[in-house]
Parts: C-alpha cells; structure tokens; sequence
C-alpha cells in the first residue's frame, strides 16, 4: 500500500469519527461521592457503549469536597446528578430539579455502634458523641428515628465526620455515620463485633441516589433525558447481573480510593439488596412513598414551601392515566392517521384476515386509538421482515409488535413492553414431556428465521442444530415429515395452530424459560409519535390487558368441542370407578385373611412350650408370610386413600359437567332448541373443567406409574403434585401448608420422592389427629447447599417422644395399632431415599416461633445431590 493511499484511508476514517461524533449528544454526569460499586452502572454503561446505543456521548465528573451536586445541576454546570433523599429539599428551596428514578428502595445510611455492651438502643444515644456529616445529621430517616424516641437533636453531641472507621474503634466517639454497604465490611475484616442502628427498622425506608436532572432538561429536551435514563438502568441492571465483571472494571479504571475487590464486592451485592427491596423493578419510584417522605419533612418543619410531587418526579414508566402536553396534542391533531405495519402471521397475537387487522395486538391499538385520538392505518406486507423494512425506509411509522433488540434500536424506538409470551416447543405426539431443551444434543429444531429470538436460542443452545423455517407451517410440515425434532414458536400461536389443524399427532412438548417482550416499536424520526405511544402504553392497565388477553386466548374453545379428549376423560372417569369398587372387594378380602392370620398365630402360640425349636422355624415362615400380607395392605391402604384424594378432586368438577349437561337438556325439552350463546358458554365451561379432569387424572397416574429411569424434574412442581395428591387429607385435616420452595432441577425419581413426602405429610396428619392440635400447619422448605439440595418438611404437632426419635427408622417399629399401621412406612422411606435416590433422611425434634408463637414438631430433612 502506498503513502498516498495510507493517508486518504487516514483522513476518510477521521472525517468519518467526526461525522459519527455529532451524531452524540454530548451530556455530563456529576457524581455524589469517589469512585466506588455505588456509581457501578453509569460506568458499565459507558464502557458497554450503552449510552451511544442511546444517541448519547457522557461524560462522567468526578467528585470533589466542596461541589454540591444539586447546585451544580439546577445551575446547568452538569446536565444530571446524583443525589441522596435530602434532594426534594432542594426542590422545596426553589432548584428546578427533577428525579428521573431512585436506584436504592431503601437508603443505605445507618448508624453504628461498636457492640460493647454500651450502646443497645437508640434511646442510649443520649449524651453520646455522634460523628456525622451535616448532611447525614439532616437525613430525614435519621432524625425521624431520633425523634420517634423522644430525643432531641439538642440532647447527643455531633462531631464532624472523619470517613475513618478507626475513630470508632478507637472510641474517639461513639456512633458514627456510615454507609450498610461499607462500614460494616471493615469492621469485620478487624473482627470488630458492632451494631446497627437502620432507620427502616423503624418504619423510616426511604429512597436514596436519585438520578436527576433540571427542568429544563425535560422540559425542552426530554428524549435526551429519557435516553439518559434507560441507557443507566441498562447499564445498572448489567453491572447487577455481572459483578465479578464490573468489579474487575472498577479495581482496574475506576479506583481512585484503592478499594480491594472483596470490599467492591461487599458493596455490590449489599446495594444489589437495597435496589431489588420489595420491587423487582430498577429503579422504581411509588408516588404513596414520595409522598410519605414528603409528609415526614413537612411535619418535622423542614418544608416552608409547598411543591407537586408530580413535577419533582418524571413518571414516564408509571403513568395511571394518558396526560398530554399541548404540544402532544398540537401533534396529534396534525398527524392523527398513522401508517401501522404488523406481523402478519402470528394468530391469535396479530394476523390479518378478509384483509382486516384483528388479534390481541389490534385490539390493543384500538384501546390506545380511544385515549389518545390517533388512527393506525394498516399497510400490508408479506411477512415479519418486510415489516421491519418498512418501518425502517419510513413506509410504516410503527411496527404493532416487536422485540427490543440492539440492532433494531438503529432505526427505532421501544415503548415498554405491553405483553410477554412464551416459547414452547412442538412435536410429534409420541415424544415425551421435555423440562430443558438444552438436553436435544444435536436434534434437529426449526425455527422462524426472522424472529429476534432465533439468534438468542442460536447463542444459548449451541449444540442444537437450529433449521431457519419461513413460518409456522412449514415447521409442522417438516415435523410430520420427520425431517426435524421439533419447532419453536409463541405459546399461543402454537396451540392455536395444532387446534385448528385438529392433527393429534402434534402436541406442546415443553415450555422454554426464554420469554418474549413485546413492544411498539416506532420509527427514529417519528419523536413526538413516540412520546405519544409510550404515555398510552403506561395508561393501560394489566387488567385491560389480561381481558384483551383472555378474548383471544378463550375465543377457539367456541368453533369445535373436542368430543375425543371427552371421552378420553369419561374412559379415565371408568376405569377408576371400576378401581375403586374392586379396592371395595379386596378390603372385604383383606380382612378375612388377617383374622385369619391372627387365629393361627394364637394357635402356634400354645405350642410353642411344646417343640420351641421347630415352632421358632415355623414362626419365622409365618412372619414372612404376615409380611407380604401387611405390605400388601398397606399399598391397598395407599391406593384407598389415592382413591379419597381423586374422589375430593373430581367431586365439583364433575359436578359443574353434570349441571351443564342437564341444563341443555332441560332447555332442549321446555324450548325445543337451545340458545347458541348458551349453548357456547355450557360447552366453554365443560370444556375447561374436563382440561381441569384432565390435568387432576395426570398428576395421579404420574403418581402410580413407577419410574424406570432417572429424569429431570423441577422441585417446586413436585412439592405442588404432592399436595394436590395429597389435597383430601389435608383439607379434611384443617391443615395449612407453608412453603418456600427455590426454582430448583434435579435428576432423580420423582415419584418415589413423591411416595416419600406424602409418608412424612400422613404422619404429621395423623399426629396432629391423635393429638387435636389447634395450630396445623406444616412447613416446606428448599434450599441449595453447595452442591446438594436440602427439602425440609416441619410441622406443629409437638414432636416425636424423645424415647423413641432415634427408632422411627427400624424396620416393624410403629407408634400404631396394630391394625392400622405395619411399621414399615418410614422405614421404607429411607431405604427409598438411601438406596434408590442416593440420598439422605433425618429427622429430629425442633423449637421454633412462627406469627409469634412458640412450637415444637418433628423436623425431616431430605438430602440429594444435584447432578
């Protein structure tokens, strides 16, 4: 390459960096404190890029003793800021300042004390020394926790602040200042036992690190802001979902106070805590709380003048109802009719018919037509990807329903997401229920080449050979051609497909933990339409989308009644019925023969003197054969009590068919037709109670069929399928049930761990029964140790007799009549759980207070490896 070509390549690409540079709208950020975790977000998402995702160039501003940030924002010094609760003070002494959301739910600032004995509440603080900044002795938290004990800021001494632990240490003075996720760390790393005094604990949760910006800002220039926003969030719930990542960015670049990566880490995971409280939304600002924190500054005199809280915080993601400026306004009436492109095959979400739009999504539109006053018009296209062409050449202003991804955020915006679908996966009938895809190693699985989850799927799975398919019937064709596994696609359009093909050879295999926002997308120039679309959006309510929802979702049980999954059901509903008679028999059976075991017994009992050599051979024959016989009333016992629980379970629903069927007879006789209308909601309601039938019948089956290999089950399900088999008992019982069950997979046998639980639960019935317990209640809890899982089953029914805890385990040992119980029952469960499930099984007796009362019960804990 010559000089000369080198330095024309030079100069394109600088020219080329500059016509990219103005495209940034440069903005600053000033910061509150020094480079820490607290700050984390807005560094990751400049180094991420996320703010030039967003059209923006920041720069972020260090901070310095002597800035204050309020002043620094409301004079325009700084474009946004960062700031503590005390900002709506700001806002009450007249800076035009506006919180564009609060990353901590509750304020990390506390108080603490070293843990000597000295200081044990906050009413020992009289006479202390408090070492503080004047603007921590001014948080309303603190001084409302003060109050709240009747002390008097006159009453403890105020020191000002060193930012040195060690004067606590040290006790050059008593109390100090702190930040939860800082202070603390320290004082455990020199084994320094302190307390914490944290004004939540006393009813005082506050907000804390506001982003803010000045009027002006939104004012004039609110998309800027508004990009602001999210590219931090984005940033925020990046450095959250990544923090050995970002700490590593934070010791490396952003260190100036030299902080370790376990003292970055003790802070990440303490603010991660304090910014997920009670929300799983970032960022969250409730106008009730606002408001109370207002409240308390108003009453403890602290707000002279009077503000709206609705200008002091920009609601963009929480609007009630659709306010518009006068210029919105102004916008619509100029460009009322907005060319509207859609995904033209995705029913029932969004299809087009007889050259209509109709769907959830249409609906959807036509509610935000009657609160804002715009009209989508309709422009056809072929398929999804002409679409997004169209939307971005300028052809289409919106595209109905889209996902927001990266690369689509080139040429336009988002609102928030208005609906969230599922994926699911289809195949032949004959393939098995499937929990993880990730376990189709090298199947063949098609899905739609231009949904933005093709890539996703592509990513996470890459040992599954992904086949690009047109559309959905494509990927059905290829299936009943055996030429793929299965296909990949949303929720309901599947089950609306394989409805309509009424094909039974195709089912919904499994349900894929990726989920599918869907948003308005609009076009980048189109601002003000955006604005517009993303107030609507925030104006509807989940309640109008759930019944949006529900039309289209409920619609198709109308057009056909499914007469073969009825008799499926009414076949099922025999086969027990003839079950339960025969149980009825062999009972009756079952009784003869063991007082007949129980005469002869009595009999070989006189001989014993006689020949006690020979009567010990035959007595040992006849235990064996009483053995067989106990077991197998036991099963029968079991399967008896099944019975129960399916008869509890079908009763009303059974019922509901019974009325629905005799009220379409009785119409048919008075009237001599019956009413479509009521004819579609009787079959409707028949239909959904035989799905309820249905999905009853097969928890109960899973329970009795016997697992021949090892599977992969999820934990929380299990425990559910236990005690909706276990239903009858415990609401004949009076028996409430506690659960805290994590989201946990294991490969084991799951009905055996089902036999299991359901033993311990009809133990603990039992006990609370014999006992007359007032309190039933028992408890479930999961948790991951390691690499093991933990179930523990505990109960209120006082406790296993210390005499005998340690025997509950022997083979025979039981706590029975000897005509009610074998013995064999727990015993059996260890070896299920030892042997079969490579697991382990204890049990003891614990004290424990729950809603402040005191009980004592028998604890089981069951142990298994996760594989």
């Amino acid at each position: 390459m010559n000089v000369k070509l080198q330095k024309l390549i030079i100069l394109f690409l600088f020219f080329n960096s500059l016509v990219y540079a103005k495209d940034l709208k440069k903005v600053t950020l000033q910061l509150s404190w020094f480079d820490q975790f607290q700050f984390a977000g807005y560094y990751v998402a400049k180094e991420q890029g996320f703010y030039k995702d967003y059209g923006l160039d920041v720069e972020i501003k260090p901070f310095n003793f002597g800035v204050n940030v309020p002043q620094e924002v409301d004079a325009k010094r700084s474009d946004f800021g960062v700031d503590r609760e005390t900002l709506i003070l700001q806002r009450v002494q007249g800076k035009k300042l506006v919180a564009l959301y609060a990353l901590f739910q509750d304020s990390p600032l506390i108080l603490i004390s070293k843990d000597d004995g000295k200081i044990n509440s906050v009413e020992d603080f009289i006479g202390k020394k408090v070492m503080t900044t004047i603007d921590d002795s001014s948080e309303v938290s603190i001084k409302a926790m003060l109050l709240s004990k009747n002390i008097r800021m006159d009453q403890i001494d105020f020191i000002q602040h060193s930012h040195n632990v060690n004067d606590l240490i040290e006790l050059k003075t008593d109390i100090m200042s702190a930040y939860l996720s800082k202070a603390p760390y320290e004082l455990q790393k020199m084994n320094v036992p302190y307390k914490v005094f944290n004004p939540k604990d006393y009813g005082f949760d506050m907000y804390s690190d506001f982003l803010f910006t000045n009027q002006d800002m939104i004012d004039y220039d609110l998309p800027t802001a508004l990009a602001f926003k999210h590219a931090s969030l984005k940033g925020w719930q990046y450095a959250y979902s990544h923090i050995d990542e970002t700490v590593d960015l934070l010791y490396s670049k952003y260190n100036e106070q030299n902080l370790t990566k376990e003292e970055l880490k003790f802070e990440a995971e303490v603010l991660k805590r304090l910014s997920f409280s009670k929300t799983d939304e970032l960022g969250l600002i409730k106008s009730e709380k606002i408001q109370r924190i207002y409240d308390l500054y108003n009453v403890m005199g602290l707000t002279p003048n009077k503000i709206d809280l609705n200008e002091f915080v920009l609601y963009d993601n929480f609007n009630e109802k659709l306010e518009l400026t006068k210029t919105e306004r102004h916008y619509i009436k100029n460009n009322r009719h907005v060319n509207t492109c859609i995904l033209p095959e995705l029913k029932p979400y969004s299809f087009v018919e007889d050259n209509s739009f109709h769907g959830f999504v249409s609906d959807y539109l036509s509610l935000i037509e009657k609160k804002s006053g715009l009209k989508f018009d309709l422009v056809q296209t072929k398929n999804f990807k002409e679409s997004l062409e169209f939307v971005k050449s300028g052809q289409c202003d919106i595209l109905a329903s889209a996902q927001n991804v990266k690369e689509r955020r080139m040429f336009m915006n988002f609102t928030e997401p208005f609906l969230t679908t599922s994926l699911v996966l289809i195949t032949k009938n004959e393939k098995n229920f499937i929990d993880d895809i990730s376990i189709l190693k090298d199947k063949k699985i098609s899905i739609y080449k231009s949904y933005s989850f093709n890539k996703i799927l592509r990513d996470k799975y890459p040992e599954i050979d992904f086949i690009d398919v047109e559309n959905l019937e494509e990927g059905i064709e290829k299936i009943e051609n055996a030429e793929i596994f299965g296909h990949i696609d949303f929720l309901y359009t599947s089950w609306n497909k394989i409805h309509s093909l009424d094909n039974v050879d195709l089912k919904i295999s499994g349900k894929l933990d990726e989920n599918v926002p869907l948003a308005i997308a609009i076009n980048k120039n189109r601002i003000y339409l955006n604005r517009i679309l993303e107030k609507s959006v925030k104006s509807i309510s989940d309640e109008e989308k759930d019944r949006l929802l529900k039309k289209w979702v409920a619609i198709e049980y109308k057009k056909e009644f499914d007469y073969k999954t009825f008799y499926q059901i009414l076949f099922v509903f025999v086969i027990v019925l003839i079950i339960f008679i025969y149980r009825q028999i062999l009972l009756k059976n079952m009784n003869k023969k063991l007082k007949s075991v129980v005469d002869e017994k009595t009999r070989e009992l006189k001989k014993i003197n006689q020949d006690l050599e020979k009567t010990i051979q035959e007595e040992v024959d006849k235990n064996l054969k009483k053995d067989a016989l106990l077991t197998k009333q036991s099963k029968m016992a079991a399967i008896g009590e099944m019975l129960q629980n399916i008869a509890h379970q079908w009763r009303q629903p059974l019922s509901v068919i019974s009325t629905g069927a005799s009220g379409l007879k009785l119409q048919k006789e008075m009237h001599g037709k019956i009413e479509d209308k009521f004819l579609d909601e009787t079959l409707t309601s028949i239909v959904e109670t035989s799905v309820h039938l249905s999905t009853t019948i097969d928890d109960f089956m899973h329970f009795f069929k016997p697992n021949e290999e090892q599977r992969v089950f999820n934990i929380k399900d299990t425990v559910n399928k236990t005690l909706n088999i276990f239903d009858y008992n415990l609401h004949s019982g009076k028996i409430r049930v506690e659960k805290d069950i994590e989201d946990v997979k294991l490969i084991n046998y799951e009905s055996e761990l089902i036999q299991v639980i359901m033993n311990i639960l009809s133990n603990s019935k039992d006990a609370f029964v014999e006992r007359q317990i007032e309190d039933r209640i028992i408890f479930i809890t999961t948790r991951v140790e390691g690499e093991s899982l933990e179930i523990t089953i505990k109960d209120t029914a006082g406790g296993i007799p210390s005499s005998i805890v340690d025997k509950i385990f022997n083979p025979y040992f039981t706590t029975k009549h000897q005509y009610q119980g074998t013995g064999i029952g727990l015993f059996m469960c260890q070896e299920i759980i030892t042997k079969h499930m490579d697991g382990e099984i204890t049990v003891s007796n614990r004290e424990f207070i729950h809603d402040d009362k005191e009980f004592v019960g028998a604890e089981f804990i069951l142990k298994f490896k996760l594989k």
